[in-house]
Order: C-alpha cells, then structure tokens, then sequence
C-alpha cells in the first residue's frame, strides 16, 4: 500500500538533490581556495623563519661574548675610577702650577 509518487514530488526531490549538490560544490571550491591561501601563509611564514634564524642564528654566543665583555668590564670600573680620580688630581696640580707659575714669573720681573 505505498503511494506512487507525484511528478511534483519528483521534481522536488530532484530539486533539493541539486541544491544540496551546488552547495557541496561550492564548500568544495572554497575549502580549495582556502588551502591555496593556507599555501601561501606557510610557505611566507617558513621564509620569514628561514631569513630570522639566517640573521639571529648566531646571536645566543654574541649575546653570552656580550655579557663576558660587561662583566669583566664592571669588574675593572673601580680600578678605572681609581685611575681617573688620579688624573684629575694631577691635571688640577698641574692647572694651579700654571697659575701660580705665571704669577710667579710676573713678580720676578
């Protein structure tokens, strides 16, 4: 006792099939495009990684030579101070020599 089926029926069902058929066919198309651009984005993203590890690949020893070069010149500053109170006092020496020299040689005359 099934009932036969209608020629509008058919056609609806013929219609929906396609429908769904044109959807399935257009997500395709756009899943393909989209893994066209995620192409892209990787093979951009592996070359900025490749040019990034080109420039930086050295730059944990440059770093750790910097370091050895800070620390050994923090352990020199006091001694550099030392040094440099010391040439002060003797340019100062030496500026009132000048001074009192001069005067000096003035009165003599």
């Amino acid at each position: 006792m099934s009932i036969p089926p209608t020629p509008r029926m058919v056609w609806i069902v013929i219609g929906c099939n396609c429908l769904i058929a044109l959807i399935a066919l257009w997500l395709a198309w756009q899943l393909v495009k989209l893994r066209q651009i995620l192409r892209g984005v990787s093979r951009a993203l592996l070359d900025a990684e490749r040019s990034t590890h080109g420039v930086l690949g050295g730059a944990p020893e440059v770093i750790i030579i910097g370091q050895r070069g800070v620390s050994s010149l923090r352990s020199q500053l006091p001694k550099w101070r030392r040094q440099q109170r010391n040439v002060r006092l003797f340019l100062t020496l030496i500026s009132w020599i000048g001074r009192y020299g001069v005067r000096l040689q003035r009165r003599k005359r």
